[in-house]
């Protein structure tokens, strides 16, 4: 749109706001002012034509401004799509990984069954040796020290059926 063609908007828009019955009677205002102060119907034009053939070039403008929104909006649309399927993916990519590691909920005897068989994987000759064992009588250690359990290398401690870690901030 060109500076000459907005010109005028701001003045019909002023008489638009004017006009309740909206477009039909600006137009009405329109041809009375033409027909009162000039001589556009009766100058030997052909002022049917003319109307048409501008009303037409508007019509069209406004028509192929009208197609280009439209496509657009489609576009618009495919790629908003195109992003939903491929988030849509990403999902079911990331389930299908977390899969393997679904928490599922294990009665007190199928939990005790899995924990011996992971102590069990975990453990050595070595390990089987020290675990529960108190503290053995030297003559470094205290009296107090007498009948105590050994702490793990987590700062924790290996009992018969239970194990535990512990960060020495934890302990603090």
């Amino acid at each position: 749109m060109s500076a000459e063609e907005g010109r005028f908007d701001s003045m019909l828009f002023a008489m638009a706001e004017q006009h309740p019955g909206g477009v039909p009677d600006l137009l009405a205002t329109i041809a009375a002012f033409l027909n009162r102060k000039t001589d556009f119907f009766t100058g030997g034009g052909n002022w049917e034509k003319m109307l048409l053939e501008i009303f037409r070039e508007e019509g069209n403008k406004a028509n192929a401004l009208a197609e280009e929104k439209k496509r657009e909006r489609e576009a618009a649309e495919k790629r908003r799509q195109e992003s939903i399927q491929r988030k849509k993916k990403e999902e079911e990519n990331a389930k299908k990984k977390t899969e393997g590691a679904a928490i599922t909920e294990l009665t007190d005897e199928e939990a005790e069954k899995l924990q011996m068989e992971i102590e069990q994987e975990k453990k050595t000759p070595e390990e089987d040796a020290s675990i529960s064992q108190p503290i053995e009588d030297t003559e470094e250690e205290d009296e107090k020290e007498k009948g105590k359990l050994r702490p793990n290398s987590g700062n924790g401690c290996d009992l018969e059926k239970y194990r535990w870690t512990q960060t020495l901030q934890e302990v603090e």
